[in-house]
């Protein structure tokens, strides 16, 4: 890392590496795995592999399936498209709805239909281990339930909503969940008693050949006993142009609100706005140019800070695949 007078920063950064293994056991039962190496400080390496998804599915008829196994939880577009592989993403990072409200995984038992009538319906039900598990361990009887549905009645364009009903016994977010208890937060200032958590979320996708638009909205209330009903909310859109078949200038705008009485994602409201542009090699090779700025106008764990805190940043990423 080089650091100037003014504080001012550049560095390089080795990004999580992911592996996927997929086979096809019969006709009608295939299995798909998904194996991340990612930067961790408490490693003695400094990396450590994760489990992202291993599953097995069961086509039992036409595009009917049963999905038993830890999957990324059927709740978005972003999710359901681009799991962890960064070479698959429009832009560099997710978006800061996923570090706050969404359950990345779920460790259970999935129903699901694709490409059904002439809308190409497609629905997923599943009944799962909840944000506070393990990939071993659920601390409540009550297992976490998700729908959601979505249609694509254009070539390129998918459509969608969902919901997420989780009930967390202790505020303690685990291995499925996109997001913690935030790490600024004074340990005896942390809220440990249960937490009902539920998750509306709406996306809209439209990529062809000469534009993309990506929009991923949500609406996410956390009740407790202590302070009650807490309404938060993200979006995020995405816009692309394809001037070549290769080259892709785009722009995106992030925002996330976390209400003031809100004990599991913790308050604070986010904007992030950028400029980017996107050349693709081929399908596996493709380099990110972003400039980005970020505010922070409210932080339940920051006082006194000035408003814009973050660039604006100069951001180049290559992303590869084999």
């Amino acid at each position: 890392m080089i650091r100037d007078e003014e504080g001012r920063k550049a560095s390089f950064a080795i990004g999580e590496h992911d592996f996927f293994v997929n086979a096809t056991i019969s006709d009608k039962i295939t299995f798909i795995g998904e194996y991340v190496v990612r930067f961790n400080s408490k490693s003695v390496t400094n990396y450590l592999p994760s489990i992202e998804r291993s599953l097995v599915k069961f086509n039992y008829t036409n595009n009917h399936s049963v999905i038993v196994g830890k999957v990324h939880t059927p709740l978005n577009y972003w999710n359901d498209s681009y799991h962890h592989g960064r070479v698959f993403f429009p832009v560099i990072d997710r978006p800061l709805g996923f570090s706050y409200f969404i359950p990345l995984h779920t460790l259970g038992l999935q129903f699901q239909g694709q490409n059904l009538g002439k809308l190409n319906f497609g629905y997923d039900v599943m009944v799962g281990n909840g944000i506070s598990s393990t990939d071993v361990y659920h601390d409540s009887v009550v297992p976490s339930f998700s729908a959601s549905f979505h249609i694509k009645p254009r070539d390129g364009m998918r459509i969608g909503a969902s919901y997420y009903w989780d009930n967390l016994h202790d505020n303690t977010p685990g291995v499925h969940s996109g997001h913690s208890t935030a790490s600024s937060v004074p340990l005896d200032q942390q809220y440990e008693g249960p937490v009902k958590f539920r998750l509306t979320s709406f996306s809209f996708a439209y990529f062809k050949d000469n534009f993309e638009i990506l929009n991923e909205s949500g609406y996410n209330v956390s009740t407790t006993d202590t302070t009650g009903r807490a309404n938060n909310f993200y979006q995020f859109v995405y816009a692309g142009l394809n001037v070549t078949e290769k080259s892709t200038p785009y722009i995106l705008g992030d925002y996330i609100h976390v209400a003031d009485n809100d004990v599991h994602a913790y308050p604070a409201e986010r904007l992030k706005i950028a400029l980017g542009y996107r050349y693709s090699f081929d399908y596996l090779l493709n380099v990110k140019i972003q400039l980005e700025k970020e505010w922070e106008f409210k932080h339940a764990f920051h006082q006194n800070h000035p408003t814009s805190y973050g660039g604006p940043f100069l951001r180049i990423q290559v992303a590869y695949g084999f």
